[in-house]
């Protein structure tokens, strides 16, 4: 998945239609027009201080919640998503839950198992404070250091934050030794003050963040998992510098989760692709 050219519609006629079928699924009021429904989905979105697991899910029949995931398959946030090209000179990976981080490294080490190869891996991460239970701390700790190692060793090696996560991620996985020998760094996006709480940074933070770095222009395969894939993609190729070119890959949706999540990554996507499209509209106003 490339990118696509700036002034190219954001949507087809095609995907237009399968969004305004998924909108009247789920008793949406829409207009049949990108703007409408865009708007449409933004109900779908968590707030700010909420994270994807602390949503509450839709009251759906269980006829809706198949039409949906249909529409949402056609849509391109289920399936399998691969690159076409070989070689890369980074792999972004993105970070999220250390479930999460597992799956989306795993699928990387499949690529490379594949063929696909990347000069430097870059792990996006943040300093999210980690939680037991979603993070699954005491199996990323045991996959590190053994199940049976002592208790206190096993509190001192528990990850604090998402970016300790990433790193216990990447060294619990198995890989090729070949793999292993490529430059890796670990990203961390800070926390910041939030009128009255201590807001995460989110993808484009994160991006933002290394783009500050200064890295050299070149390829890069964005690592992710389905159903946040077309969402992440669209934000990173918003914020990386002219010389970059990106694909984009994950592994097919495993459908857990609640639907909402998948809604809320629609919604994401499609807003900024708006951002997007008012954009470049205003833009080629300005030439005119």
């Amino acid at each position: 998945m490339s990118h696509a050219h700036a002034g190219a519609p954001a949507l087809s006629q095609q995907q237009l239609d399968t969004l305004s079928a998924l909108l009247s699924v789920t008793d949406t009021p829409h207009e049949k027009t990108f703007d409408s429904m865009v708007n449409a989905t933004q109900k779908w979105r968590r707030r700010a201080d909420q994270e994807r697991w602390e949503v509450a899910d839709l009251k759906l029949t269980d006829e809706q919640k198949n039409k949906v995931m249909e529409h949402l398959e056609a849509l391109g946030l289920i399936k399998e998503m691969k690159p076409d090209k070989k070689h890369f000179d980074y792999a972004l990976v993105l970070g999220g839950t250390a479930p999460r981080m597992k799956s989306r490294f795993q699928h990387l080490v499949k690529l490379w198992n594949e063929g696909v190869r990347f000069d430097q891996i870059i792990f996006l991460s943040g300093q999210r404070p980690t939680q037991d239970d979603i993070d699954q701390t005491d199996t990323l700790v045991s996959e590190v250091i053994g199940k049976d190692a002592p208790d206190d060793k096993k509190r001192k090696a528990r990850p604090a934050t998402e970016k300790e996560a990433a790193e216990m991620v990447y060294m619990s996985t198995k890989m090729p030794d070949a793999m292993k020998h490529i430059k890796i760094d670990f990203f961390s996006t800070d926390r910041f003050w939030l009128v009255d709480r201590w807001q995460r940074g989110n993808t484009r933070d994160s991006i933002k963040n290394w783009v500050a770095s200064h890295p050299k222009p070149g390829s890069a395969v964005i690592v992710s998992n389905q159903p946040h894939l077309l969402y992440q993609q669209e934000v990173i190729r918003q914020e990386l510098p002219k010389g970059f070119t990106t694909q984009a890959t994950a592994r097919q949706s495993d459908f857990d989760g609640q639907l909402i999540m998948y809604l809320d990554a629609l919604a994401l996507w499609l807003h900024n692709l708006q951002v997007r499209v008012a954009q470049t509209t205003n833009q080629e106003a300005d030439r005119e």
